[in-house]
């Protein structure tokens, strides 16, 4: 099981999420369990591409992908581009991990530890302090890799049914350069930046829903992948 520094004292970034609506928390998991999490991202060869299609969202196996030829992979990425000039897009790697615990599809699989650790009494405890939302119930969960060319443009997660309190990053990805993108960007009512993150490794990023934000395009010339478990903080326990 993956911990929480013994170290982090919540209490001391409350103010900030209340008066800006985000913060980003440093060293957020012991050195041991944030190691442990980088290297089981990184050991993955079962992902999901996942972009938008005129507006229904895809999931398109990442080793299938990885078979086209390169005419193939070069149309699809031109076409997810091209869509995204003046639609919602988005475009980066994804696995399901709250589908995989609640529907018991990879069972003793070590991915089942990720919405374990989010769903923890110390983890929800901790963004209940932090949000000033009693209400929390559940967190849902799913890992990221955002690669070369791949990009999440503006919106703000407010989706209705889903009773989404706040939002939350783990930042998985060691050494990133902000030359490489993949920042992650909050935006006021005009879309002017408010704040800009880097994905340092260890940190959790949380904001409130609904917040204008988007990840930056991920350079050509970016030397990894950037990696983290996300998901939001829910009010009620109906898991769908």
């Amino acid at each position: 099981m993956y911990h929480i520094s013994d170290s982090l004292d919540i209490r001391r970034y409350s103010s900030d999420f209340e008066k800006r609506g985000f913060v980003q928390i440093s060293e957020f998991l012991n050195n041991e369990s944030a190691n442990a999490l980088w290297e089981l991202l990184e050991s993955q060869s079962e992902w999901n591409l996942v972009f938008n299609r005129q507006g229904k969202h895809v999931d398109l196996s990442y080793r299938d992908y990885c078979s086209w030829s390169e005419e193939q992979k070069k149309a699809l990425n031109e076409y997810i581009w091209q869509s995204a000039t003046d639609t919602f897009g988005y475009f980066y790697k994804s696995i399901p991990v709250f589908d995989i615990y609640k529907n018991n599809i990879l069972p003793g699989n070590p991915l089942n530890n990720l919405y374990e650790l989010v769903n923890s009494k110390p983890f929800l405890s901790l963004m209940r302090i932090l949000t000033g939302e009693e209400s929390i119930a559940f967190a849902d969960v799913q890992a990221t890799s955002y690669d070369r060319g791949h990009f999440l443009k503006i919106h703000d997660d407010n989706v209705s049914g889903k009773n989404r309190v706040a939002a939350y990053v783990i930042n998985l990805t060691k050494n990133w350069s902000p030359d490489w993108g993949g920042l992650f960007h909050l935006f006021d009512g005009e879309e002017n930046v408010v704040g800009s993150l880097v994905p340092a490794f260890n940190a959790i990023n949380v904001f409130k829903v609904p917040q204008k934000h988007s990840v930056s395009y991920v350079t050509p010339f970016a030397a990894t992948s950037r990696y983290s478990i996300t998901g939001w903080l829910r009010r009620d326990t109906d898991a769908s």
